[in-house]
This record gives structure tokens, sequence and C-alpha cells, in this order.
């Protein structure tokens, strides 16, 4: 069986656990699955072990908003990340929503019933990631709603190594740190760290600690900045405030820290450069060549700066365990690396600190409605979003600040759209970009000068000129847009069955559109015309009608409930919601005489129990009327045909050219209908309000509403003719019949049941106290069990 969640994110790293965790928070009535290609959570404080392994932001900004940092490390190594992102797991109960070994290979979205079909490859715990190679994988595959990118951008499997002459000549261990070997000793080793980034400014200095002598080996240099372990100002606060204030201050001062480090740097660089090389000389021995070793060619933050903490690079270097050389590699000779200005370097171990490998979207290939999507020529929105990419973001942290800063920022905003379609009956919603900015100046999305982004800067989607196709490297402003901005900007929001993609065709007829968002949801042709239904569970068939203007989704949860112990089928009778109109005037014989044929093609040929809440009670006496071999009891449920009070707006129906005023779609309109029909006003939401105005939006459906109300009644209430008629034809059948009223009904009042059990003297009765005309949705707990009693009974 397929399983299908409302959102699925891909990783469990520290992007995806926490928006997990905000989505928990946010949408508690979502359901989610998080898949993880790995064995493991943690993502990148998991997968990376090599010594000294550490964070180059401040923890009270690389940590969750929800969860205050402890530690008293503001660096923190990468033991203690993966140990927070393990316990947030735990703390915010995650763990049955983890589906580790998942490697997402694939994403297809359908238009027709606004999904995502994921296909995965699952490997057996301790196997290891997927490959092309292993055997023992399986394919899975599920459906979502919602899918949020959460693997960051980088290959998990293998970092990057470009070719080095000879190296494979050398008698020594080649190591790279993104596939650390847990056996490698290294002690009294001569060690060479070729890179010049994050990872050999980290490597250096911890190898230090036991190596006889580590050299990092730069073909240029990269602005190294000494940052405090510590946060000062966390530790004086840590114990005088509440928790959550302390680090809620601390969060605030680092963020407004580092965009002022940033704007200085990028507006005044050589002032910065200035700053930087002073506070290294001050760390660094006398004789230290700053001049070429630290002095790069690019301004400040053209590539990422590396943080070392309390200057511990500087520290070996200046104890003489560690130094920098800047220069090309000839090539590598067994005992060490030959230099290009002909110097030489004795090596035991060489470690290739040479760089990722970017992987965007996980490398998983993404489908729309058939057509493979280009991600290299798509539009970046928000910085978070694709153009012409339904119900779908993906993570991309900062480059000059704390990565889950921005991945707070996107999981929050994806749980406020999520809150934003429910409430208004939306099912996708699709970025847009309109001409001007798909003919303006497009660059990258990543706009860093980095190796790593230069290797693959054609694999990367595009972003324009302005918001909200730019992705600003500063959080302030995206504070603005993502927070606290609208969420409806530049974005188309749908319906299933509405393509949704730029240049793909859009059914004009409105008619054609067919909502298919339920598990077992389907159509079916009768005599050439569509009908909506829906089947589910196993057992003894059971057939569910609904009322006048309504849709098979009034019995949503009494599919789930009664479908433990009976196969439950609903439909949209002919010309109400997404089923199509018979030829002709809709009656209530001719909306009857279609069950058969409808019960037949689904290969229901015995005679079954029939529930019908209000018209369709009326169309249920009806069919068991025409066709009494076919129905073996009746469940009436508010049912139309006992009296003739009916409430005064399906009075207004009957008369001419007023009711084709009243049925014209407004949502006032539907607002008051949908409140019209609870006891509870809590239950007419804005999802149910937004489902009842787009029914009012198809003309067939507010054609065959009026049909109905003028075949059935006049102003002044229930024609008596057809009733008395068809009553009589019911009670002379000695078939079981149940009779189920709200109380608190305002469209058939409960007098009409003391006309009922006059009518049906035989019949059983249920009265819903504080359930208005649906008492399926106001009481479906009681109602479904009451049901069952009585199927089982007869």
């Amino acid at each position: 069986m397929v399983v299908h969640v409302d959102v699925v994110i891909v990783g469990a790293g520290l992007s995806g656990i926490g928006a997990a965790s905000i989505l928990k928070r946010d949408c508690p009535d979502k359901t989610l699955l998080i898949l993880e290609s790995r064995d493991s959570v943690g993502g990148t404080w998991d997968l990376f072990r090599y010594p000294g392994v550490r964070s180059d932001s401040d923890m009270s900004t690389l940590g969750y908003s929800f969860r205050p940092w402890r530690d008293s490390k503001a660096l923190a190594d990468g033991d203690a990340i993966r140990d927070y992102i393990r316990s947030t797991v735990a703390d915010e109960r995650l763990e049955p929503a983890l589906r580790l070994n998942h490697r997402v290979v694939s994403a297809s979205w359908s238009s027709a019933n606004s999904l995502w079909t994921l296909t995965a490859v699952r490997t057996p715990p301790g196997s290891g990631e997927f490959t092309e190679n292993n055997s023992q994988s399986e394919t899975v595959t599920m459906t979502c709603s919602f899918l949020q990118v959460c693997s960051g951008y980088y290959r998990y499997d293998q970092g990057y190594t470009p070719k080095i002459a000879g190296l494979e000549s050398f008698e020594g261990r080649v190591v790279h740190p993104q596939q650390w070997p847990a056996d490698l000793d290294y002690a009294g080793s001569r060690v060479v760290v070729i890179g010049s980034g994050a990872t050999a400014v980290t490597l250096v200095p911890s190898m230090a600690e036991r190596a006889a002598h580590v050299t990092m080996l730069q073909r240029s240099p990269t602005y190294i900045a000494s940052v405090s372990s510590v946060d000062r100002l966390a530790d004086r606060l840590r114990g005088r405030m509440p928790e959550r204030l302390a680090y809620a201050l601390v969060r605030a001062k680092n963020i407004g820290f580092s965009q002022l480090t940033y704007q200085f740097a990028r507006r005044r660089p050589e002032a910065m450069k200035g700053i930087l090389r002073k506070a290294a000389a001050q760390r660094l021995p006398t004789d230290f060549a700053i001049d070429p070793n630290l002095t790069p060619t690019y301004e400040p933050w053209d590539q990422r700066l590396c943080a070392i903490p309390d200057g511990d690079l500087f520290s070996a270097i200046r104890r003489g365990k560690a130094d920098i050389v800047t220069g090309q590699i000839d090539r590598v000779t067994p005992d060490g690396i030959d230099l290009v200005d002909g110097g030489h370097l004795d090596a035991d171990v060489i470690v290739t600190a040479t760089g990722l490998s970017l992987l965007y979207l996980g490398g998983m290939r993404l489908v729309v409605d058939g057509r493979d999507v280009e991600v290299s020529k798509t539009l970046a929105y928000k910085g978070m979003m694709l153009a012409g990419v339904p119900n779908m973001s993906m993570t991309i942290g900062y480059t000059n600040a704390s990565w889950t800063l921005k991945a707070d920022l996107v999981a929050r905003y994806v749980a406020r759209l999520l809150t934003f379609m429910d409430r208004r009956g939306y099912l996708s919603v699709t970025p847009r970009a309109d001409s001007s900015v798909a003919s303006g100046q497009l660059t990258p999305l990543i706009d860093l000068a980095a190796g790593y982004v230069r290797r693959s800067i054609r694999s990367l989607p595009k972003q324009g000129e302005r918001t909200p196709w730019r992705l600003h490297q500063n959080y302030v402003r995206d504070f603005a847009l993502l927070r606290t901005g609208r969420v409806t900007d530049s974005v188309r929001f749908g319906f299933a069955g509405e393509r949704t993609p730029p240049g793909l065709e859009r059914p004009s007829d409105g008619e054609q559109r067919v909502l298919l968002d339920r598990p077992g949801m389907a159509t079916v042709s009768l005599d050439g015309r569509r009908i909506r239904y829906r089947v589910t569970g196993e057992g003894p068939a059971v057939l569910l009608l609904h009322g006048i203007g309504q849709s098979l989704d009034d019995w949503n949860d009494q599919h789930e409930l009664l479908s433990a112990r009976h196969t439950a089928y609903s439909l949209d009778l002919p010309g109400f919601a997404y089923s199509q109109r018979l030829p002709g005037r809709a009656t209530l014989q001719r909306l009857a005489s279609a069950l058969p044929a409808f019960l037949d093609t689904l290969g229901v040929t015995q005679a079954i129990p029939v529930v019908g809440n209000s018209l369709g009670g009326a169309v249920a006496m009806q069919f068991a009327a025409d066709h009494p071999d076919r129905v073996s009891a009746l469940v009436l449920v508010d049912s139309a045909g006992f009296g003739s009070e009916v409430t005064l707006a399906l009075r207004l129906l009957t008369v001419p050219l007023l009711g084709e005023a009243l049925t014209r779609p407004r949502l006032g309109t539907a607002r008051a209908a949908v409140r019209a029909v609870f006891g509870d006003p809590a239950l007419a939401t804005d999802t149910r309000i937004a489902r009842a105005y787009r029914l009012s939006q198809r003309p067939g459906h507010s054609q065959t509403m009026l049909d109905i109300a003028r075949d059935l009644g006049t102003l002044r209430g229930i024609r008596s003719s057809w009733r008395e008629t068809l009553l009589s034809r019911i009670a002379a059948h000695d078939r079981p019949v149940m009779l189920m009223w709200g109380g608190r009904d305002r469209i058939l009042p409960v007098s009409h049941l003391a006309a009922a059990r006059a009518a049906l003297p035989k019949a059983a009765v249920t009265v819903f106290a504080d359930a208005g005309h649906m008492p399926q949705i106001e009481s479906a707990d009681e109602f479904a069990s009451t049901v069952a009693r009585f199927l089982d009974a007869v």
C-alpha cells in the first residue's frame, strides 16, 4: 500500500529536524515523514568525523530558535551538535516520523490530484547509503501534499578531490575529510593538509596536538578571523534570567553583530583587511610571512570568512607545531609533495581538504505533470521555492551567517503558507515569474566565489534582480520577507485538476477539473458522464449519499470510521460537486436512477444498506422504492421526505430569477450556508467554507441545486405529493429502517422526526441532541458506532 502524508521532509540533519519540529509545533494536525538517506540523524554533523570538526558559527544562531543552546562553548564541536540534534528528535517526539536509509531518487507532481509521488531507495540498516551497485536496496513509493527538501547542497557520499599528479605514488595515507578513516593514527607523523577553507583551518590545529608537524598547503590564501570560543554575555545571563529570554537576547546580539561586520566588510573592504591583518599579526610569530600566506586576492566575503576559536591555528603556528605554505603543487612523490617553486614538503599523511561536490536537491529527479524540471533553468522564489514547481520548498542557508537562521525562516514560512492554504481550501501553490523577471539579468542562486560553487554553477537555479526573486544574504531583510511578508506575492494558488506550471495547458472549463484529494477517490463514466466517487475499507458494502448542494466530502469521517468493518462507497450525485449532470433537468427520480448503474460498474450487484443525509435520504428511499431488490436496509439521516417545513434559503431557490441570483458564487453566501448546517459554529471552518465556495463556482452544481429545489418544493415548503407517494411505497416493504436526527437541525427541524416515526413506526430512532443537520460530522464517532450496530443487527 502506498503511504500518504501531508508533508515529506527530505533530510534529517540540522535543517530537516528543525523543519519537522516547527511543522509539528505550528501545524499539529499535519502528518509528516522525514526521509534520511543515511542510517542516523545529524546530517553534516554525523557525516564529518575528522579531528576537531566544529561549527564556524556561534551556537546561539546555529542552534534552533525554539531550543536554547546550553553548552558554554559558543563554537561547538561536532559531537555536541550531533547530540543537540538527537535530543531535539527525542524531545519533539519525531522518532515515529523518521525513515532512515531512505534516499529519494525522484519526485513527480500531479496537478490532477495535487500530490507528489516520491520514489525512494531503501537500504538495510548498516549497509550504508544507496549506490547503484547496492544489490540489497529496494524501491518504495509514497505520496505527499507538500515536499520540503532539507538535504543541503553537497554530496554526502564523496567529496571533491582534484587531479593531483603522482598522488597514486604516495607511500603514506591519503584521506579526504568527508571519509575520515576511524583507524588513522597520525601521532608523530608529518601531515600535509591541502586546502585553505574552513575544514583545513579546523584540521590543522587539531591534528597538531598529536602529529609531529602539520603543514597547511594552500594554492591561495583565505581570510581568517580569530573569534572567542565562549560568549561572555551568554555566560553572564545564564541562570540570572529565564533561559529562553536569555537565549533570545544573545541570539539577537549575535545576529546583529554578524550583520554589522558583514556589511562593514562589503562596504569598507580595505578597512576590514587591515583589521584582520592586524589581529593575525598580534597572534603569530614576528617572522611569519603574512604576505602572501594571509593576503587573499579577493575582497572579504567574496568567499566565506574562516573563523578560528581563540586563534587556535595561529597558536599552533606560534608553537612550531604547524605552518602555512602558499604554493602550487608540481607533483606528489612517495615521501611528500614537490612544489612548482622547487620546494618540497615531507609527509607521512596527506589530507585532501579540497572541498565539496555540489548536489542540488539531493540529486533527485524532479518531474511536474510528466515533464522533467531542468533546475538550472528555473528561477528561485524567495530563495526557497522554484518557479513553476508547486508545493515544494528547499532550504539553502546563509553563506555569510549561520545556516540555521535561514533554515528557521524557511520552515516557519512553510508552516504559515500551509495554514493559509488550509484556511482557504487551496491545494497547491506555485511561484510564477512574470516575463520582466525572466527576461532580466539572471545570476546563479548562490552568489559565492568558492570553488565548490564555481565548479557546479551551471547546475544551480537562477535568481532575478529584485524581490522576491532575489536571494538576500541578509537576515533582517529575509525576516521581513519570510516571517512578516505576504504569502500571496507572485504565486498562484489552485485546486486539484489545475495544471500550474507555466506553458502547460489548463482546462478552460471548470467542469473538467476534478478534486481527488482523499485515498480511494476516483471517477467512473456512466453513459458518458463522469461521476466522482470514493471507496474505502473491506467487508460488507454500504452506500453513503449526501444532501442538496453538498458532496461526498460530507462522509469523510465516516469513511475512516466505517472502513474497519465495511466497504464504504460514496459518490457525488449526478450534477453535484465534481460529477457531471445527466442530460435534461435534474429530478429526484433521475438522481436515484443513476445508482444501479453506478453500483454495477463497481461490481456491487447484491442488496446493500444505504445511508442518506438530507436530500440523500430522499434519494435512498426513491432508490429502494424503484429497486427493492438492491436495498437491504435504510439509514435516513435528517432526511427530506417527511415534513413540509424547510429553511427559507431553500424555499427561495424555487422562485424564478431569484433562485438564479441566490446561487451566484459569493463567499458570504457560502459562509452562511455552511454555518446553517452545524449546531456547533466552530465546525464552520475556513476550509469548509472555501470548499462550499468552490462548489458554488461550478455551473453544473448550481443548476442541479436549482432543479432539485424546484422539483421537490415551492416557496411554501416541500411538496406533499411526492412525499406521500414515496413514503407509502417505503412503508409497504418490510425492510429495516433507522431514523437519525440532529436535535439542533435548522434545515429540516427535528419536528420532521415525528412525521417520520408516524410514517415508519417500525423504524429504529436515534437523536443526537447537540448536532445540527449533519450528525455524521458533528457526532462522528457516536454516529458510526450506532450505524455499525444497526447494520450488524440486520
